[in-house]
Order: structure tokens, then C-alpha cells, then sequence
């Protein structure tokens, strides 16, 4: 039906540096309103990235684009098991090619973005069968991954990118038993993660890749076979922080350095307590976590700046409950945090007083954002200084786990929705975020064509402008009884010349209404008089053609 086409053209609230987004490729397109489900982006080259997505029909799971919808095509049917990662102009991950035998399965895979260039890399039991590949991880020329053979349980493994260069770095647990316990980070080509051995527990690791002693336990930090658990390796100020439970404290921060020295205890508040740190950030130089500490009923804000104990930013009138810290630039971060208006984003330079609420979004005790969203998959910080999110503001997304698009400054004069890709209160759940020349992608649902991938040109500068045109009343009653007329509310920043249009399911424009209308808020009366029973959408426009649309409903 044409209303379809018009619902996937919709673009809304144009304003300052943004763009309506503009879908990349129906890629499942077996039957309109399939999902693809585009994620797990990853850069090859300056001019194209790959990305997983589903094409049932022509068993395509692997992706590549250039950015246009010809240039954006299926690379084979290979099962993607662990995140894509780039180490020059080749991309590498674990998984399968489901037309090869099950020996293909549990192998590295490397492409540059052509159907020729992707393929086979390396098998970790040659002529046998791998259990599988986690946790890989890109340094600066190296890549690091835990691989999983029969003989020696799962441990860690490193790559330059040719077969000659991969191997197993150490059989950290001799035999089957796993050696590699997760939390791989790598930083500057230096690999930091858990490992276990049967005399110590679960311990801090460092590896340098090297086959000779580069591999080695930085400490028993709980001593004997007992386990500290080391969890979120974090660079900052020139050390390596990380939570960890030790023998005479509770988990607590730990760092080491780069050259895995034995750790310092950070912030020993003198108890075997835990204050449980977790969700290290670094913003120039300032490290950044959540902590309960001492003092405080749950989990708050924490501030180190190297010396000294971590400062705590504890509000006197409750807990915040910070998630998903994103460094913004300036030493601040941005973090989403509840406090009397359920969980939106907020925004702190370190101090009580710079700590603070961006917006309260969805007004009333209702959250404005995805409360256990992760930076990059319900968030995106754009050159240090705007925000990219999932949100509801109960207009133009309502129901739970709804969501639009948004964008924000860090104030709340500079947070607005970028795109009403579903009118009403139903959303698109904008996610999986990957920034690539010079444009946004995410993965949305449209009522046209499911979930796939979307695009949005990011701006030239980080002003951000308040909407000519929004919504402040949805259109009610809605359903709306025949014979009568649908009210709306508008919000105009400059005076307009606004135009109202209806159109029926087959999209044909059964109304006009156009006036001119000063600065400031509206309430538009639109009579249905005329019109059957049935399913209308509604345009509203100003004069420079930034617009907002709505369904009808009439009974």
C-alpha cells in the first residue's frame, strides 16, 4: 500500500546539525517486515565495513558496504561466533561456514570486505575439531582470542594476522581444564585478563604475546587456591586498574602498569567489606567507576585522580545507581542514574555539584532511557560532546522498552529527538550503534521493512538547536468517533505557515488544512466529519518542510 512507503520516508524533526535517517538496505527481504537485525559492525578499510545481519533466503550472514545500498552485499553463509574485529585492512572472528563440514566450525575466519577475500584464516586443531572461539580482542598488531581445543580446555591465544603468527601464548591450566577465565583487555598490544591455575584460583594475567615467559600471573592477590575474580582491566593515568578481591579486603581496586607489576589496593576502606567496583571509565585522565562504598546504602559515583583515596559522589537525598558510563570530553562523563524520575541520562565532571540530571525525559517516575543498555548498544558518544540514545519521552515513545532516537548535549535545552521513525507512542529501538565515514549506523525497526540498518549524517558542528515544529499533545481522542474532530497539540519556535494533511490507507489525501500560525504552543482542531470508518494518517508541515506524522484511528 502506498501508506507503507510514506511511513518508511518519514523523517522527523529536522533541526541545527541533524539529519533524517535513511535505510541502508532492506537486506532480509524474503517478506515485508522481516528482521535482518543488523550488528557487530566493524570497520575493514577507509571506504567499507561489515556487519552481521540475516538473509534466511539466500543464507547470508555475513555482510559488507560501502555505504550505498548497491555497494552493501552478502559475503556467505558464515555463522559469526565472537565480535569482528579489524587488524589493518582484514577483519577476523571466530565461527563456521555452515555449507563446510563441522571441522569448519570453531575456527578463525578473515575477510577485506570482498566475497573473495573472505574465508578460512585458521584452524586451531588441524585436522580435528575446535570447541570454539570467545572474548577476541584487537591491540595495535596484534589480536589476541580464547581459543577452545579438547586437549587443553580453553585458553589464550594471539595473532599478527598471518597463520604462522597465531598460536597459543601458554597452558595456563595444563590438560583440559580451562587456563583463560575471561575479561580480556588488550592495551597496546599487552593482554590483561583472568586465568586459573589449581594452586591459586582465578587470578590477574598479563601476556605480551611472546611464546617464551611473556605470559605470567601478576599476583595471588587471595592467597592459596582461593580466587580474587579480577573483572573490568581499565587504562587511566598510566596504570591498569581493575576490581579484584584480595585475602585481607573485600573486591575492592586493584592497578598494576603496563609491565604487570604487583598491584596496589586503591581506596582500602579498612574491612574485608566489598565495595564492588565495577564500570571503570577512563575521561582524559580521570578514572571513573561505580562503587557501594562505605557510608553509602548502594551504589554510587566514583572519582580517582591517581593519588590519594577515590572521592565519592554521594547524594545526600539518595543513591543514583549509576550504569553505563561513556567518557564526554573535558574530564566529564555521561552515565544513565535514577533519583526520583526513574533512569535517565545524566552527566558529571567529578564533583557533587557538576553531577547532575541532563533531563528528565519521560517526566513522572517512568524511565527515559534503557536502564541496562550498554554504551554502543543503547548509547553513542559522538567527538566527546553528543549523545546518541534510545529514549522515551512519553509522546513519541510510551509503552515499556519503547524507544526513538534521540540526541543530546549534555543539557537539557540541547536534548531532542532526532527521528519519530514509528508515529505515536510505538518506537523504533534504535541500537547497535557504529560511527564510519562520517555518518551514524543503527540497526531500527520500521513498519516497512523490520529491523535493519539505518544511517544518519552526523553534523558538521556540535550546536544543537531546539525543533521548529514537535508535538506537545498527541492527537486525542484517537480513536477518534466519526463526525467528530481530533485535537493536537504543536509547539512552533519561529512563526509558520502550517499545513495539515490526511490521507487514507491507500495513501490518498483526503483533507488539507493549511493557517498561519505565530511562535509558541497550539492546539489544532481537525473536524472528520466527512470520513468513513477507518485507518488516516496525519501530516503536520511548516513552511521550510520539517514535519511530524501521526495515525488516526476513526470508529
Amino acid at each position: 500500500m502506498r501508506l507503507i512507503a510514506l511511513f518508511s520516508l518519514s523523517l522527523a524533526l529536522l533541526a541545527g546539525p541533524l539529519h533524517a535517517q535513511t535505510l541502508l538496505k532492506d537486506v532480509e527481504d524474503l517478506l515485508p517486515g522481516m528482521d535482518s537485525s543488523p550488528h557487530n559492525w566493524a570497520a575493514v578499510s577507509e571506504t567499507h565495513f561489515v556487519f552481521e545481519a540475516n538473509n534466511l533466503l539466500q543464507t547470508q550472514y555475513l555482510f559488507a558496504s560501502d555505504g550505498t545500498e548497491a555497494g552493501t552485499i552478502g559475503l556467505g553463509a558464515y555463522q559469526v561466533d565472537t565480535d569482528i574485529i579489524r587488524l589493518g585492512n582484514k577483519v577476523y572472528f571466530g565461527g563456521c561456514n555452515i555449507f563446510l563440514s563441522p571441522d569448519s566450525c570453531g575456527s578463525l575466519y578473515v575477510s577485506d570486505g570482498t566475497v573473495a577475500g573472505t574465508g578460512f584464516f585458521f584452524d586451531l586443531v588441524p585436522g580435528g575439531i575446535s570447541l570454539g572461539i570467545t572474548d577476541i580482542v584487537a591491540g595495535d598488531s596484534l589480536f589476541f582470542f580464547a581459543g577452545h581445543t579438547p586437549t587443553e580446555g580453553v585458553e589464550l591465544w594471539r595473532s599478527n594476522g598471518t597463520a604462522a603468527g597465531t598460536y597459543r601464548v601458554a597452558d595456563i591450566a595444563p590438560g583440559p581444564e580451562d587456563g583463560y577465565r575471561g575479561e580480556l583487555t588488550v592495551i597496546n598490544d599487552i593482554a590483561f585478563f583472568a586465568g586459573y591455575t589449581p594452586d591459586h584460583g582465578i587470578e590477574p594475567w598479563y601476556s605480551d604475546g611472546s611464546p617464551a615467559n611473556g605470559t605470567f600471573m601478576i599476583e595471588d592477590l587471595n592467597d592459596g587456591t582461593p580466587s580474587s575474580h579480577p573483572a573490568d582491566f581499565t587504562a587511566s593515568g598510566g596504570y591498569i586498574y581493575f576490581g579484584a578481591l584480595g585475602t585481607n579486603s573485600g573486591f575492592e581496586v586493584r592497578r598494576t602498569d603496563s609491565t604487570g607489576r604487583p598491584t596496589d589496593l586503591i581506596g582500602n576502606f579498612g574491612t574485608t567489606a566489598s565495595s564492588r567496583p565495577r564500570d571503570f571509565v577512563d575521561s582524559d585522565g580521570t578514572l571513573y567507576y561505580v562503587s557501594d562504598g562505605v557510608g553509602t546504602a548502594g551504589f554510587e559515583l566514583y572519582v580517582y585522580q591517581h593519588t590519594g583515596d577515590p572521592v565519592a559522589i554521594d547524594f545526600p537525598t539518595g543513591d543514583i545507581f549509576p550504569r553505563a558510563l561513556m567518557p564526554f570530553g573535558d574530564g566529564k562523563v555521561v552515565f544513565n542514574a535514577e533519583l526520583d524520575h526513574g533512569r535517565e541520562l545524566w552527566i558529571s565532571d567529578g564533583t557533587l555539584a557538576g553531577t547532575q540530571m541532563i533531563i528528565d525525559l519521560y517526566p513522572g517516575p517512568k524511565d527515559g532511557v534503557f536502564g541496562t543498555g550498554l554504551p554502543g548498544e543503547s548509547f553513542y558518544v559522538w567527538n566527546d560532546s553528543l549523545v546518541y540514545f534510545a529514549g522515551a519521552d512519553s509522546v513519541h515513545a510510551e509503552d515499556e522498552f519503547v524507544y526513538e532516537l534521540f540526541v543530546t548535549d549534555g543539557t537539557a535545552a540541547g536534548t531532542q529527538l532526532v527521528s519519530d521513525m514509528v508515529p505515536g507512542p510505538e518506537g523504533a529501538n534504535p541500537g547497535d550503534f557504529f560511527e564510519f565515514g562520517g555518518r551514524l549506523y543503527f540497526a531500527a525497526t520500521d513498519l516497512a521493512v523490520g529491523r535493519e540498518p539505518f544511517y544518519l549524517g552526523l553534523p558538521s558542528t556540535t550546536a544543537i538547536t531546539p525543533p521548529a515544529l514537535s508535538f506537545t499533545q498527541l492527537p486525542y481522542p484517537n480513536p477518534v468517533a466519526a463526525g467528530s474532530a481530533v485535537r493536537i497539540g504543536l509547539s512552533l519556535q519561529r512563526s509558520s505557515a502550517i499545513q495539515a494533511q490526511l490521507y487514507d490507507v491507500q495513501g490518498r489525501e483526503v483533507q488539507t488544512r493549511r493557517q498561519h500560525l505565530p511562535a509558541g504552543a497550539h492546539l489544532l482542531e481537525i473536524p472528520l466529519a466527512q470520513h468513513l470508518r477507518g485507518l488516516y494518517y496525519l501530516r503536520i508541515q511548516d513552511e521550510n518542510g520539517q514535519h511530524v506524522d501521526q495515525l488516526i484511528r476513526v470508529e
